[in-house]
């Protein structure tokens, strides 16, 4: 998942899979990266089983790359935090809303079918072997790993919270609900579902889940009453001047600009794939 290269790796190995599944390899007449490609070959009652996890392995893996870098760095890390700027830039760029860059609905979208994926994965009884167990546990590390880097995020955003205007909290709720709800129980099940089958092959997973969510934050996120908010401005505005009415309207243009121009910065379509690609088998 190039986890150890530079960040600029991360994309270029998302941009060039995709590329890729969309072009026809001239000698074998098919797609690269085609599931049919993977699981070529002849299908017996002996291999059956191994298959069946093959291509379950194989759509969480291809989807895994195309969605996020070796450390969901596109989620953990904070364009706005001083640590991840370069020191290349004498400017001071505008920051943006943390719902614009980390906990965009876009990366809510790619991990909920990539924690769908993941899921899939668990071993059967039948599936058992040592090559399909070291499979199993990189993907329970990384369904950790993307369990950490949402709660990263999502410390930073409710920390905040009462104090971003900007902020997006009716997304901010989508992604408390998604990691209270299902990210976190579901990933820590499967770690101890999966710990006593790998144990016998010499593979350990983490005791402790890493960074988490504290309750108070979640609640913060998760039951906020934004009707409220977002009736007070529109008392304001009924007792505002005709004249300030004009001025706002002629103030909201621009940040219909603005928002045109935050989605134009996005150099790759991120999320160019098919959910059920690779369900086929």
């Amino acid at each position: 998942f190039s986890a150890d290269g530079a960040p600029d790796h991360q994309a270029a190995l998302k941009a060039r899979l995709r590329e890729l599944r969309r072009t026809r390899d001239p000698k074998r007449k098919e797609k690269f990266f085609n599931s049919k490609q993977l699981l070529a070959g002849d299908a017996t009652p002996a291999n059956a089983a191994f298959r069946a996890f093959l291509a379950r392995y194989a759509h969480y893996v291809l989807l895994r790359a195309q969605c996020f870098g070796g450390v969901f760095a596109e989620i953990a890390n904070d364009p706005n935090d001083r640590k991840n700027k370069s020191k290349k830039t004498s400017s001071r760029p505008q920051q943006k809303c943390i719902t614009a860059t980390c906990l965009k609905n876009e990366h809510l979208e790619a991990a909920q079918m990539l924690l769908k994926a993941g899921l899939a994965c668990a071993l059967k009884e039948e599936e058992e072997c040592e090559n399909t167990a070291i499979a199993v546990e990189r993907v329970v590390s990384d369904l950790i790993g993307l369990t950490t880097a949402t709660a990263t995020a999502l410390n930073n955003a409710l920390t905040t919270y009462d104090r971003d205007s900007d902020l997006d909290r009716e997304l901010v709720k989508k992604w408390c609900e998604f990691y209270s709800d299902d990210l976190f129980p579901q990933t820590k099940a499967m770690m101890k579902s999966t710990s006593p089958t790998l144990d016998a092959y010499g593979l350990f997973l983490p005791s402790r889940m890493g960074t988490t969510v504290s309750q108070d934050l979640l609640q913060k996120g998760l039951q906020r009453d934004d009707t409220k908010i977002d009736d007070e401005p529109q008392q304001e505005d009924q007792s505002s001047s005709p004249s300030e009415d004009v001025v706002e309207k002629v103030n909201d243009e621009p940040e219909e600009t603005e928002e045109e121009v935050v989605e134009d910065d996005n150099v790759y379509d991120e999320y160019e794939y098919d959910e059920y690609e690779y369900d086929e088998y």
